[in-house]
């Protein structure tokens, strides 16, 4: 294994690490670590219920990136073309849980003003 895929590999990991206990509900609302946006931050309802639906989609992006580490270099055997795909799927994933967490968050918001209002 060189040391491209190990890194790879270890960031994938990383990723599922991070995302367990987010998806477990552990993580309480704080300044470093979790979906940090105004309708978590203002709601602790809102970060644990936004933060597992993140944790859960971290985890798996981190599940995708290890197996696409492992998988690749079977078909991208140059080390440049293995660096800029695995880059492209850590980033496109990373991103995508990031856009959708911030859209889950905001949603929940809506939904927790409109059944406030209407009671």
């Amino acid at each position: 294994m060189t040391a491209l895929v190990l890194l790879f590999v270890l960031c994938g990991l990383l990723l599922v690490a991070a995302g367990m206990p987010l998806a477990r509900r552990r993580v309480r609302p704080n300044r470093w670590y979790g979906l940090r946006v105004p309708a978590t931050l203002k709601d602790e309802e809102i970060w644990f219920e936004a933060n597992a639906r993140c944790g859960r989609e971290l985890a798996f992006a981190g599940a995708v990136l290890t197996a696409a580490a492992l998988a690749l270099p079977a078909v991208l055997p140059d080390p440049s073309d293995y660096a800029l795909t695995a880059s492209a799927v850590l980033t496109v994933s990373t991103l995508t849980v990031c856009l959708r967490g911030l859209l889950h968050a905001a949603r929940l918001r809506q939904a927790k003003r409109e059944s406030e209002s209407g009671s």
